[in-house]
């Protein structure tokens, strides 16, 4: 078995088959459940034996959420929506304003006459 260790002496990776870059041969006695309870650092060589680590620490899963840049797309995405709907607004005063032009126009036009 191949073991990626680090300056904690902490197996951050393993392989039975094959190699792994920068690891180190084991031939020692290793753990019933190692491969089914591994996760990088919860294992550490100590003396030349595997043991679990007493100092392991479940990392936090990382945030999920939008980054800066998809934050700052929505905002424009939505600025652009909303000035959408203001020049729907405008066009539509534009032509109730011409329509009522045109009426007063034509009354104006109807007294002349």
């Amino acid at each position: 078995m191949k073991l990626v260790i680090n300056d904690k002496s902490e197996i951050l990776a393993f392989t039975v088959f094959g190699d792994v870059d920068n690891s180190v041969e084991y031939e020692g006695e290793v753990p019933e459940d190692f491969r089914d309870k591994f996760k990088p650092k919860f294992y550490m060589l100590v003396d030349g034996v595997i043991v679990e680590n007493p100092n392991y620490v479940e990392p936090e899963p990382p945030e999920i959420g939008p980054s800066a840049i998809e934050q700052q797309v929505a905002a424009l995405g939505y600025q652009q929506m909303q000035d959408s709907q203001d020049k729907q607004k405008l066009v539509k005063q534009n032509a109730q304003i011409a329509y009522q032009v045109m009426q007063i126009q034509q009354q104006l036009g109807g007294q002349n006459a």
